[in-house]
């Protein structure tokens, strides 16, 4: 008993350490009957720690929080879906996490700082597959929720400026993409052993951020530090390196000069030098390791950008602005 509060005051604190080494001595406990908290038992502790914070890689977290509460009465239970929807959207399975998404979104027992996890994944998830509307709508859910005093400088709380930064980045407002995830990465840096993936996520949408609006050292710099967190913690991580290998191959890239007016994107330039291919949009996202709504979105500002309301014309005026 005393190994499960350790290990959850460790974690809580931001004692990475402290809490793994705990994780096997709960492993190792007896004890009957649910505990003090509500957990139902030992075991339940030791996965959902694990499928909430990560520490051990991203396939444990998502084997840990699969097999978690289901009771839809437990305080427990919406933590327990949100650990398992986040854990899918950071291992890019966001088609898995449909079911597990409604229960934690709509579960009445959810504690605030549960809600403020699951609208921010489903706004992530909204994100990335382009339904930027649904994407903003929960984002701002959980803004108002984080933006309470007595939330405002949790790491949990911390993921709605995430989410905000993800939703602003695909509609190309790179200044104030920026803007909220650097708030996450400072609220998330006060307690600097928490959990690495929301941090691992703001740190590579930052960066993308920054080299779209043209900031390579600022970019560079983050890459290296979402090195560090994918060299430490490899486990399931692929989607991760894959981010970060697309986005060396940017910085290795030549700069190219973008309008004056109504820029676009690096991103956006990158899609549009695509365009002039024979790629489909599909085709296109697993070339950038965007999905095929994220393209269109992209190639929706790129035409709002460039004036023009047809591929061929883009790309024409690309060539025409020396882009492609």
């Amino acid at each position: 008993m005393a190994a499960h509060f350790a290990a959850w005051a460790a974690a809580l604190s931001g004692d990475r350490q402290s809490a793994r080494r705990w994780l096997p001595v709960i492993d190792a406990g007896q004890h009957d009957g649910h505990l003090p908290d509500g957990m139902r038992s030992l075991d339940f502790s030791a996965a959902l720690l694990r499928g909430v914070y990560g520490f051990e890689g991203l396939r444990v977290m998502r084997d840990s929080a699969a097999k978690l509460e289901d009771d839809p009465a437990s305080p427990w239970y919406a933590l327990a879906q949100a650990a398992l929807v986040f854990s899918l959207c950071m291992c890019a399975e966001p088609e898995a996490a449909a079911g597990p998404l409604e229960e934690a979104v709509g579960s009445e027992a959810a504690l605030p700082l549960t809600r403020i996890v699951a609208l921010s994944t489903v706004s992530l998830i909204a994100a990335e597959t382009g339904m930027l509307a649904e994407a903003d709508e929960f984002a701002q859910a959980a803004r108002i929720l984080a933006l309470r005093d007595d939330f405002r400088p949790t790491p949990s709380a911390s993921l709605a400026y995430v989410a905000a930064g993800a939703v602003y980045a695909a509609q190309g407002r790179l200044g104030e993409a920026r803007s909220e995830l650097e708030q996450a990465l400072r609220s998330r840096r006060q307690i600097a052993g928490s959990s690495p993936w929301p941090t691992l996520r703001a740190t590579l949408l930052l960066a993308q951020v920054q080299l779209d609006a043209g900031d390579q050292v600022a970019a560079a710099a983050l890459a290296a530090e979402a090195r560090g967190v994918l060299t430490a913690l490899p486990d399931g991580a692929e989607a991760q390196r894959a981010q970060l290998e697309a986005l060396d191959r940017q910085l290795a890239g030549p700069r190219q000069p973008v309008l004056l007016a109504g820029s676009l994107t690096e991103r956006e330039v990158a899609v549009l030098r695509l365009l002039g291919s024979p790629l489909s949009l599909r085709e296109i996202g697993v070339e950038l390791y965007v999905s095929a709504n994220t393209v269109k979105t992209h190639t929706q500002a790129i035409y709002r950008k460039l004036g023009v309301s047809a591929r061929h014309d883009a790309v024409m005026q690309g060539n025409h602005l020396g882009i492609c």
